[in-house]
């Protein structure tokens, strides 16, 4: 008796992880992921970075251009450290390329997520 009641639970749990492995899988794969501005932002920090930062943002968006959430690009903001070289002019132009780029101050940056 208690074999079959061992037996019927252990059918029914590879059966019901079995159901449950399938969907996830029909998830994954089938259905399209949404995603808007307001889900997720990339914040990059920099200080004295000029030589790199241009690279950087350009490689995040070629990354998010070809993963598998269907070329979404999110919010990339630049927050400056306290640069003494050319990163906040740099930071300008990457903003006027792109619409998606934000460049903001360490100070204001701080002010905003209180």
């Amino acid at each position: 008796m208690i074999m079959i009641i061992f037996k019927s639970l252990l059918t029914f749990f590879v059966i019901y992880g079995l159901f449950h492995f399938i969907k996830d899988l029909y998830g994954e794969f089938v259905t399209e992921k949404k995603y808007n501005s307001e889900d997720i932002a990339i914040v990059i920090k920099v200080k004295n970075s000029a030589e790199s930062l241009e690279a950087t943002v350009r490689a995040i968006i070629l990354k998010c251009l070809t993963n598998s959430y269907g070329g979404y690009i999110p919010d990339i903001i630049i927050v400056d450290m306290g640069s003494d070289d050319d990163t906040e002019e740099i930071s300008q132009k990457i903003c006027n390329d792109y619409s998606f780029v934000y460049y903001t101050t360490y100070d204001l940056y701080m002010k905003a997520k209180e």
